[in-house]
């Protein structure tokens, strides 16, 4: 039984974190199903309505949220650190050595989508780990983690908790994470059914008596917040825009529905009896059979009818109208939405691209300062004091804005023929990364030796 009645004590905040990571997660829930293309499933009575009207609601789904999602988060690519301990414009190969090593070129990703996409991410820097030889930095699930903001310093974290559940095991666990310290708590899988977040409380335990020290004197867990208010609130890049993304996916299912409707036309005849001479009702049905080799005698007053098909066209033009109207909102460009947006001009073209640009660089900027967090975290635990300096962190990053190979060396040798040195060329205009340009460095050096030697007399 843990004490949660003080507080400020492990018990109180491990009581006040999981209450709040399970009121979070019915949104962050929802939000993933958008961003997974699985929400909008209907519930109905009968067994084979619920089944073939799924089938009808599968093919309807258009993933757009996903779209929205991706076009910033395609150009957000750190390169690069520099600390307090070099100032090279190359950043710090230390840095992006512990970056290299915890797979954070891959990995950084999967932080950047859960950020756009559910609001929240988060990584947990912990101390160095005997197989990487570095700390170790993991990206984690916002359904399964949680901090807690000082309302005084939005970017400082009071406390931070990670839940998850332990299937083999049959056990919940809970790591609490305070400045200096980590508690560890567990309890077995409750029989009724809960997430590792819900259940009540009294069935937690602590593992240890005494809380483990961490030996850094801040709290290890970093959020990354998208979109934050003055009270750190996030925002999902698409969450503003779900009506417009259920009005899409409506008019989809519409458009099949009518399609399913009318894949048969409706038939019908007038002018016939209802009953024959003697009174008895008269089946048409077996009349009218649908057979190759059937021949009908109808009356000379019968008049055959066949229901028309409905045009489908404007309500495709409403889909298309939805989805310019989500690409306005989101600033999202056309073409990442509609194929047939990509023939436009290439002024158009660039004008779309250019609230893109701005959207990803203010994500960056947001983003930035949590990295910059989470690599002076793995400094501390290294005990490297000089390169933890968090005033001095500075994240490089590919530039957001994307151009052609004959773009970039034309501006290129503008820029030389201007006096803009070598590397700032080569990173700023060619855009290549600091790692790329240090090895071009030595091969420049390497081509000058070889040159040297061939050409004796000459001068270099």
């Amino acid at each position: 039984m843990i004490d949660a009645k003080q507080p400020n004590s492990p018990g109180w905040w491990l009581e006040r974190l999981l209450k709040q990571l399970h009121q979070r997660n019915d949104s962050t829930n929802r939000l993933d199903a958008y961003l997974c293309g699985t929400n909008g499933i209907p519930i109905t009575r009968t067994k084979a309505t619920r089944e073939a009207y799924q089938r009808l609601m599968h093919m309807a789904r258009l993933n757009m949220a996903e779209l929205v999602v991706e076009a910033p988060r395609e150009r957000m690519a750190p390169v690069g650190f520099r600390t307090g301990a070099d100032a090279d414009s190359a950043g710090d190969a230390d840095a992006w050595r512990i970056w290299q090593r915890n797979s954070l070129d891959a990995d950084s990703s999967i932080v950047h989508r859960s950020m756009l996409g559910l609001r929240y991410g988060y990584v947990i820097v912990g101390p160095v780990d005997p197989d990487l030889g570095e700390p170790l930095i993991t990206p984690e699930d916002p359904r399964q983690v949680i901090t807690e903001a000082d309302p005084r310093r939005r970017r400082r974290t009071l406390a931070g908790l990670k839940v998850w559940r332990d299937e083999v095991a049959g056990v919940d666990h809970a790591y609490l994470y305070l400045p200096g310290q980590l508690a560890k708590a567990k309890r077995d899988i409750p029989a009724v059914a809960t997430g590792a977040t819900g259940g009540d409380m009294g069935s937690w335990s602590w593992e240890n008596e005494r809380t483990e020290q961490t030996g850094i004197g801040r709290v290890p867990v970093v959020p990354f917040v998208n979109r934050p208010d003055a009270f750190g609130r996030g925002t999902g890049e698409f969450e503003p825009h779900l009506g417009v993304l259920d009005r899409i996916n409506y008019t989809i299912l519409s458009r099949l529905e009518i399609a399913t409707l009318q894949a048969f036309r409706q038939r019908a005849v007038k002018g016939v009896p209802t009953a024959d001479r003697d009174g008895n009702p008269i089946d048409y049905d077996d009349i009218f059979s649908a057979d190759p080799g059937a021949m009908w005698l109808l009356p000379e007053t019968a008049e055959l009818w066949e229901s028309g098909q409905v045009d489908l066209n404007p309500i495709r033009e409403a889909t298309r109208d939805d989805i310019r109207d989500l690409a306005a909102v989101s600033r999202t460009p056309l073409f990442y939405l509609s194929p047939d947006a990509a023939n436009g001009s290439a002024e158009g073209a660039a004008l779309a691209r250019e609230g893109l640009v701005f959207k990803t660089s203010d994500r960056i900027s947001q983003t930035s300062d949590s990295w910059e967090e989470a690599m002076s975290l793995a400094f501390e635990y290294k005990g490297d004091t000089e390169r933890a300096a968090r005033a001095d962190m500075e994240v490089i990053w590919a530039p957001p804005e994307r151009f052609s190979l004959a773009e970039r060396y034309d501006a290129a040798s503008k820029a030389q023929a201007a006096g803009v040195p070598w590397r700032t060329v080569m990173t700023d205009v060619l855009q290549f990364s600091p790692q790329q340009v240090d090895r071009m460095e030595v091969e420049r050096s390497a081509d000058a030796l070889l040159l040297a030697d061939l050409t004796p007399d000459a001068t270099v």
